[in-house]
């Protein structure tokens, strides 16, 4: 989580919308001097209101591939590389 937060320059919080144990965040974003970005976070909680799941969705594709190619470059020999290349 911390290096893919380091990626955004500024996200901004648009909406939060709870369904029974989900929590759905709309955001929008602004990384790479400029590029724009969107999405969803879902967070996943259990009995305890702990959160046990998080699912982060980001739009539009280009974007979504950029920030992926950096989140691997950030994390490379710490995870599998696979965990960032677009499918």
């Amino acid at each position: 989580m911390e290096a893919a937060s380091s990626i955004y320059d500024s996200v901004t919080f648009r909406r939060e919308v709870t369904s029974g144990e989900r929590v759905y965040l709309e955001w929008d974003a602004v990384a790479f001097d400029g590029m724009a970005l969107a999405g969803v976070t879902v967070l996943t909680t259990n009995g305890r209101g702990e959160i046990i799941h998080v699912a982060v969705h980001h739009r539009p594709l280009g974007a979504a591939q950029r920030f992926s190619a950096e989140l691997g470059t950030l994390l490379a020999g710490t995870v599998d590389a696979d965990c960032c290349r677009p499918l």
